[in-house]
């Protein structure tokens, strides 16, 4: 029995409520754990998306600058007079070609110019050897200049001399007085060995890199040397550069027999119909993804132990009154209906107390009433014995005396037959009480488990919706900040495209000096120092973007970061408030339950009531009889021994009357009563 009533509280109410606590904080915080991880997962993947589209952007704009200021120097020496007047004059042909010695020296990349002219002649600087019969007509950089009657660039292409990538640019030249006469075709040819150096060297992120593709889809740079001069070997990436100017695209890809998820961030250079694509690893948020999720398993194993400690200490407080009633009604169902129960609490189970200490009192008052009416039975069936030995010797003149009493006899005892039918009914009520009692015991258990888990429910939504509002705030405070970083960038970027478009013109006046003024020329030493001068601004100015962009990156870092949060908080609160309704409305339905308990309990004290009364009148009839005996015995004294065998039976049904008044006694001494 011990060991029955140990299992039931190991595994009782309160062993309930805290399973049920963890159980949800458990639930909670693994949904919660798994939407955070995947929302992480895909928030840091668009952030470096994003990121790396910036970066491609700054870099597309790079190159592009770089080529715009080979064209308009380019497009300057076109216009010099020397040049147009070749065919027309012989001595602007040494000038020319010192003109082109100038600009070669200004510009490093630039590894040779050179002119056509539509007699078939050919002008170069540096001098080389020109194959007898060479054409500069029919090469295609003199006929799409011709053709297109403005500056071209042509594909990119391998140096037969360097072995090195190179470039070239081609505008057609005309003579400007005489009437926009065609003199042949200018062109350069560039290294691209600086642009290579430079694409090669740049790293973003931890593995990521970019690489050059012209405009027939083949490589120019690339950090696997075995590539260049290929085209792209991924089909889903070649496929999409093609179709689109810009865009990205997520694909799979094997190196060192490894599978690796990669994608690519592509942008098209309009100048030059060239590709710009940067490739990343995915695995580059491996790291951040790690520490969310150790993050967030470390938060559940705080709040569940929290959760632990909060639904211990509430279901004792709940599970404390709960035990002083049910061993109150073990105590009634013993028997013993003194108890009485103290609790003072103002809530359901305060008011079930009351009503149980009500009804143990009127329980009391009743048995207290049924042991009155034994004593008087019992006393009024050893009366009757005594009066049947006093009339022993006038038996003879009293039998008609004695047969009235035995009548009375018998109906007393059908009387007392009845009392103890309406004991055992009384005894039924008491069972079906105590059931009802059991019942308004469990209702007032599911009243305290829904009222705890409201107020908790409660409490959490207040809590969230306080961090929703703080977060909220923390956004509008990084966009104020990202907006304002936005526009230092573009006040710095008009600071360099004005200083490069000094540059220029300071570079060609240079040249133009130098070429006039020969080795004597000190004009062109002040010019340089400018040129310097301009270049310093330049560079301090593009670190001025690099740390602003750096910046920028932070503050769209900490907008996702503060996005993530306001959309949890926000889906959890709406869960909080979807929660309190569902335990309000098993509040209203336990309360229900526990007012139809209470009707059916009074119901049962009210037939008790009835029953009571009915024994009374038994024993009214029982008190009635005797009275007609002592009549009769009076009227037969004188013949009491004709009544001798008649007061025998009287004497043995006042034996028997007697016995069951002392059985009804032993039943009734079973209550313990005030």
């Amino acid at each position: 029995m011990r060991n029955k009533l140990k299992l039931k509280r190991r595994y009782g109410l309160g062993f309930k409520i805290t399973s049920m606590y963890i159980l949800v904080i458990i639930i909670l915080m693994s949904g919660f754990g798994i939407m955070s991880y995947l929302k992480s997962v895909k928030m840091l993947e668009e952030g470096l998306k994003d990121a790396t589209f910036e970066i491609i952007e700054q870099l597309e704009l790079t190159i592009d600058s770089y080529f715009k200021g080979i064209e308009e120097s380019f497009t300057a020496v076109s216009y010099q007079q020397d040049l147009q007047q070749v065919l027309d004059n012989p001595e602007s042909v040494e000038r020319m070609l010192k003109n082109f010695e100038g600009y070669i020296k200004a510009h490093k990349d630039i590894k040779s110019i050179y002119l056509g002219t539509k007699d078939k002649k050919m002008y170069l600087y540096p001098a080389a050897d020109i194959k007898e019969g060479f054409d500069p007509t029919v090469r295609p950089w003199y006929k799409q200049a011709v053709a297109s009657k403005k500056l071209i660039w042509t594909d990119p292409y391998i140096d037969e001399d360097t072995g090195k990538l190179v470039i070239s640019a081609a505008i057609p030249i005309y003579n400007k007085s005489a009437n926009n006469e065609f003199v042949g075709v200018l062109a350069v040819d560039i290294s691209l060995e600086t642009l290579t150096k430079m694409a090669n060297s740049i790293q973003i992120g931890a593995k990521g890199y970019p690489v050059l593709i012209d405009r027939n889809g083949h490589i120019m740079t690339h950090k696997d040397m075995k590539l260049i001069g290929k085209t792209v070997p991924v089909k889903i990436v070649a496929d999409a550069i093609n179709k689109s100017k810009e865009g990205v695209v997520d694909y799979k890809f094997k190196e060192n027999g490894k599978l690796y998820d990669k994608f690519a961030v592509y942008t098209t250079i309009d100048r030059l119909g060239w590709k710009i694509l940067v490739i990343m690893y995915m695995n580059e948020i491996s790291g951040k993804v790690k520490f969310i999720l150790e993050s967030v398993l470390m938060f559940s194993v705080i709040f569940l132990l929290v959760g632990i400690v909060v639904s211990y200490l509430l279901s004792k407080s709940i599970i404390k009154p709960i035990e002083v009633l049910v061993d109150g009604m073990r105590k009634i169902k013993g028997g013993d209906l003194t108890v009485r129960c103290n609790i003072n609490s103002k809530d359901e189970i305060g008011e079930l107390a009351k009503d149980f200490n009500t009804t143990a009192s009127e329980l009391n008052k009743l048995i207290k009433q049924v042991k009155g009416v034994v004593d008087e039975v019992t006393s009024a069936s050893q009366n009757l014995a005594a009066t049947a030995e006093e009339v022993s010797a006038s038996a003879d003149e009293v039998a008609n005396a004695v047969e009235e009493i035995a009548n009375g006899a018998t109906e007393q005892a059908a009387d007392t037959e009845k009392g103890v039918r309406i004991v055992n009914r009384l005894a039924e009520k008491i069972v079906e009480l105590n059931t009802s009692a059991d019942e308004m015991l469990n209702s007032a258990k599911e009243i305290m488990d829904v009222n705890t888990s409201s107020m908790d429910l409660v409490e959490e939504l207040k809590d969230k919706t306080e961090k929703n509002d703080e977060a909220i705030k923390r956004i509008e405070k990084a966009i104020i900040e990202l907006d304002s970083k936005t526009k230092n960038i573009g006040d710095i970027l008009d600071t360099i495209a004005s200083i490069s478009e000094q540059t220029n013109l300071l570079a060609l006046n240079a040249s133009i000096e130098a070429a006039r003024a020969g080795e004597h020329g000190r004009g062109f030493a002040v010019v340089a120092d400018e040129i310097r001068k301009l270049a310093e601004d330049s560079g301090s100015a593009s670190d001025k973007i690099k740390e602003i962009i750096t910046e920028i990156l932070k503050e769209s870092k900490n907008t996702v970061e503060i996005m993530k949060e306001v959309k949890i908080r926000s889906k959890e609160q709406s869960q909080n408030v979807f929660e309190v309704n569902k335990a309000f409305g098993l509040i209203s339905e336990s309360i229900e339950k526990i007012a139809g308990k209470i009707e059916n309990l009074y119901e049962f004290v009210n037939d008790i009531n009835k029953d009571k009364d009915l024994i009374v009148d038994s024993i009214s009839s029982i008190s009635a009889v005797s009275e007609q005996t002592a009549a009769s015995s009076e009227q037969v004294s004188a013949s009491m021994q004709q009544q001798v065998s008649a007061i025998e039976e009287v004497a043995k049904a006042a034996d028997k009357l007697n016995g069951l008044a002392m059985n009804l006694e032993e039943e009734v001494n079973r209550f313990k009563v005030e």
